[in-house]
């Protein structure tokens, strides 16, 4: 089995849990999620709670509980008294759509963007880089907003997707330059990924996501690592770029394997997404 070489992980979703434990009524707190659609259909609000349940569940938070609040678009969930909200945020609010992207490196970014393109001044060009970097560059809070902004006024650029990544201490928010088709595309969509699981790295030291593509997924695939050596194929959840690994060798077959310096729990996010299906309906937690 051939591998990617994970380059950084994003927090996209949550990644670092408390082990399950048995709780009371006395040692919960509650979350309100609003869906992004007014009068949302009672079957799909019913649905997004399972869905949640179970995806909470899967990652030992077996006491927690999802319910509708009927008549107001929200979901319920109750969780252990300790549980950290920003690190469960991903697991009840992203709808789970997920897509594999060819990347532009940092010398073709140069190259589609003009040197003069508001967008770099706007995004700081200082943090370390290697050739196969496919971030336009990263910001703090003030500068994303107004880098959006400025996205909103460019005209398209031609098989290309600017897309945002999760927000990191180090970093801020990046932007990263995705390739896409005619059509504007993915390379690969959830529909080619047969399933997802992680298993101990063959030195029982590391973990690894294992993730088998279908017939056709495979196909596309073994064209895409080949024409990529030591670039980056980017990983994304909801348009929104989880980790962009590095393709070390060509992969045939359909089945791949992501390693890189994670814990267990940090690399269940993709398998506990992928397993426990999308989310018909999008939602924000009510601060």
């Amino acid at each position: 089995m051939k591998k990617l070489i994970y380059l950084f992980i994003v927090a996209i979703v949550a990644i670092t849990l408390t082990s399950a434990v048995q709780i009371n009524s006395s040692s919960t707190k509650n979350i309100i999620l609003k869906s992004t659609i007014k009068n949302a259909d009672p079957a799909a609000l019913k649905q997004s709670a399972d869905i949640i349940t179970s995806r909470l569940k899967q990652f030992g938070l077996n006491s927690s509980a999802v319910a509708v609040s009927s008549g107001n678009d929200q979901l319920k969930v109750i969780l252990p008294e300790n549980t950290d909200l920003s690190e469960i945020e991903g697991l009840v609010t992203l709808k789970g759509n997920i897509a594999f992207y060819e990347t532009f490196t940092h010398g073709e970014i140069a190259g589609l963007l003009k040197q003069d393109n508001e967008l770099f001044r706007l995004l700081n060009q200082d943090q370390e880089k290697t050739s196969s970097d496919p971030r336009v560059g990263c910001t703090n809070d003030d500068n994303r907003i107004k880098a959006e902004e400025f996205l909103l006024s460019m005209s398209p650029l031609k098989n290309c997707k600017l897309c945002w990544g999760a927000v990191s201490e180090k970093s801020g928010s990046c932007l990263f330059a995705l390739k896409t088709n005619e059509n504007g595309n993915p390379l690969l969509k959830r529909s080619d990924i047969e399933s997802v699981n992680i298993a101990k790295t063959a030195d029982m030291q590391g973990i690894k996501i294992q993730i088998k593509l279908n017939t056709v997924g495979a196909k596309i695939f073994a064209e895409a690592t080949k024409n990529n050596l030591h670039k980056t194929i980017a990983i994304v959840f909801d348009d929104k770029v989880n980790s962009w690994p590095v393709v070390q060798n060509v992969i045939e077959g359909g089945e791949i394997e992501v390693t890189g310096n994670f814990t267990e729990k940090e690399a269940k996010c993709f398998p506990v997404i992928f397993n426990s299906g999308q989310l018909p309906l999008s939602f924000k937690i009510l601060k």
